[in-house]
C-alpha cells in the first residue's frame, strides 16, 4: 500500500463522496474509483459500500483508517521537521580534520562555531587518515594540500602555501642555506616519508632529498622541534602563521616555490541539496582561514589562485 493510496483512501473516507474527494486531491472521479478498487482487490476487503446514490465506509475500511491516519500524520510530521531543517542550521555534522590542524585551527574553530550555532551538533574525528567520507558516515573532511582527482566536491576554504623555516637560534649556529641544494648539509625535520622535497623557479623543478635526526607522522611535533632550533622545516603557512608571526621562525629560499595547489580543503560527498548546517559550517571555516591567511607578514608573497582535478564546488545561498 503506498502512500499515495493511503491518501486516497483517507479523503474518501472523510468526504463519503468520491467527487469531493477527487476535486481536492486534483484527480479524475474515475481514478479515484480505480485506486480504491486496486485497494480494495490487493488487501481482499471490501473498504467501502456502494449504492447509486451514497458511499458508505465498512468496518473493515474503519479499522484500515485508524492506521492510515497516523501514518499520514507521520509523514506529514516528517516532512515538515525536514523542512525546517533545511531553513534552519541545525543538526548533528559528522566531521573529520588532519590532527595537524587540531590544536591551532580546528579546535578553537569548533568551539566559536557551536556558540555561533547552538542548533548544530558537532561530531568530530581528528586524524591525518584520509577516510573515506561516504563509507565512515562523514558529511565533511578538511583536508590540506593537493588533491588527487576524486568524485567527491571539493570548495577552496583557503590557499595555503608552503614555506621552508628555520628558527633564528637555529640560523646563527648553522648559517642559511642560499639554495635548495644547501638543505642536503642541514639537519632537515621530515614529516613521514617526505624527504623528497620539490621547488619550483621560473619554470625549472628541482628534487632535493633532505635527512635529519627527527623524522615524524606528527606535524605539531616537527613544527615544535623547528621552533626549539632543532632543523630546518617544510611546512604550510597556516599551520605555521602564529610563530612566523611571533618571529619564532623565518622564512628561507623566499626565491623559490616549494609545493603546487596547496590549500585548505573542504571535502563533501554531493553537490546537490547541501543542507544548511553545511553550508554555514563551510562558510565560517573559509572566514576563518582567510583571516588566519591575511596575518601572514605583509612582505611575504601571497599564493595566486589553486588548481585541482578534484571537482570544485563555489557554493552560493
Amino acid at each position: 500500500m503506498e502512500i499515495h493510496e493511503m491518501r486516497v483512501f483517507a479523503k474518501v473516507a472523510s468526504h463519503q463522496n468520491i467527487s469531493a474527494a477527487a476535486a481536492e486531491l486534483n484527480m479524475t472521479p474515475g481514478n479515484v474509483s480505480k485506486r480504491i478498487l486496486a485497494l480494495e482487490s490487493s488487501l481482499g476487503v471490501r473498504l467501502f459500500d456502494r449504492s447509486t446514490r451514497i458511499i458508505r465506509i465498512t468496518e473493515e475500511g474503519r479499522i484500515l483508517l485508524g492506521y492510515a491516519e497516523r501514518v499520514l500524520n507521520d509523514v506529514e510530521e516528517a516532512c515538515a521537521a525536514v523542512t525546517l531543517n533545511s531553513s534552519t542550521a541545525r543538526g548533528l555534522l559528522r566531521v573529520t580534520a588532519p590532527a595537524a590542524l587540531s590544536v591551532r585551527h580546528i579546535k578553537p574553530g569548533i568551539c566559536k562555531f557551536l556558540k555561533q550555532y547552538p542548533e548544530i551538533r558537532i561530531s568530530l574525528s581528528l586524524t591525518d587518515r584520509i577516510v573515506d567520507l561516504i563509507d565512515e558516515g562523514f558529511d565533511v573532511a578538511i583536508r590540506t594540500g593537493s588533491l588527487q582527482d576524486s568524485q567527491l566536491i571539493a570548495k577552496r576554504l583557503a590557499p595555503d602555501r608552503y614555506f621552508i623555516l628555520a628558527s633564528p637560534d637555529y640560523l646563527a649556529e648553522y648559517g642559511i642555506p642560499a639554495t635548495p641544494k644547501d638543505l642536503t648539509d642541514h639537519n632537515c625535520l621530515i614529516l613521514g616519508e617526505h624527504s623528497n622535497w620539490i621547488f619550483t623557479k621560473g619554470g625549472d623543478h628541482l628534487s632535493v632529498r633532505v635527512s635529519g635526526k627527527l623524522v615524524s607522522n606528527s606535524a605539531e611535533m616537527l613544527l615544535d622541534a623547528a621552533v626549539a632550533g632543532l632543523g630546518i622545516i617544510r611546512t604550510s603557512q597556516i599551520k605555521a602563521h602564529k610563530d612566523i608571526q611571533a618571529g619564532h621562525l623565518v622564512r628561507l629560499l623566499a626565491d623559490y616555490d616549494v609545493a603546487e595547489n596547496s590549500a585548505i580543503w573542504a571535502i563533501f560527498p554531493s553537490s546537490r541539496h547541501v543542507p544548511l548546517k553545511l553550508r554555514v559550517f563551510l562558510d565560517f571555516f573559509a572566514q576563518r582561514f582567510q583571516s588566519v591567511r591575511s596575518a601572514t607578514p605583509p612582505n611575504w608573497p601571497q599564493d595566486s589562485q589553486a588548481k585541482t582535478g578534484a571537482s570544485i564546488l563555489e557554493l552560493h545561498d
